[in-house]
């Protein structure tokens, strides 16, 4: 995927991807439909996205994680998660729909791959890549593995119908990403 940023025709699309998976699978949803509810034309879209799968990464890393970089970079954890929790709770229909994309181009790679480029910028950020002791335990690794947990618990609570308070969830994600598994299963 181009490393586009936000626009106005990137915005309008993701829009009308979201409007229309309230009442649709994603992925019966056509490009044609996606343009006849922005208003463009298809080439219009095909100059902005291959398919409407990097549409759907578009929004993940657009609209979720680089709205809420500013909080991560200013070392607002609780925040910057609580932000993208009521993001998808806005978009609930949307994020309930698109966690149930499943293989090759599924929502939850696609959640996973963002968030851990976000943890492996903050690793780069802040030079952690010179104070690892065991050349095994490398940034990626460590990114994927935080990536692999904050998603796995973003899905179960999309998929458990968003029952849990944010606040508790922000909660249970600073307990899993600052303690170890001894400090919370003792």
């Amino acid at each position: 995927m181009a490393n586009q940023g936000k626009n106005g025709i990137d915005v309008i699309l993701a829009e009308s991807l979201k409007e229309l998976s309230k009442t649709r699978p994603i992925e019966k949803i056509t490009i044609k439909e996606i343009t006849d509810k922005a208003g463009v034309i298809r080439p219009t879209f095909y100059n902005h996205f291959q398919d409407k799968y990097e549409l759907l990464e578009w929004i993940v890393r657009e609209d979720l994680m680089e709205s809420a970089m500013p909080l991560f970079d200013n070392g607002l954890l609780r925040e910057g998660i609580t932000y993208l929790f009521t993001a998808m709770e806005k978009e609930r229909d949307f994020y309930e729909k698109a966690v149930r994309l499943e293989g090759q181009n599924s929502f939850v790679g696609m959640m996973e791959d963002a968030v851990q480029e976000l943890i492996l910028q903050r690793m780069n950020k802040d030079k952690l890549r010179e104070k690892i002791t065991y050349s095994w335990l490398s940034p990626e690794r460590v990114a994927a593995y935080y990536a692999h947990m904050a998603c796995n618990v973003a899905v179960q609570w999309i998929e458990g119908g968003m029952q849990v308070p944010i606040a508790e969830l922000v909660e249970v994600y600073v307990i899993m990403a600052q303690k170890s598994m001894i400090e919370i299963i003792s």
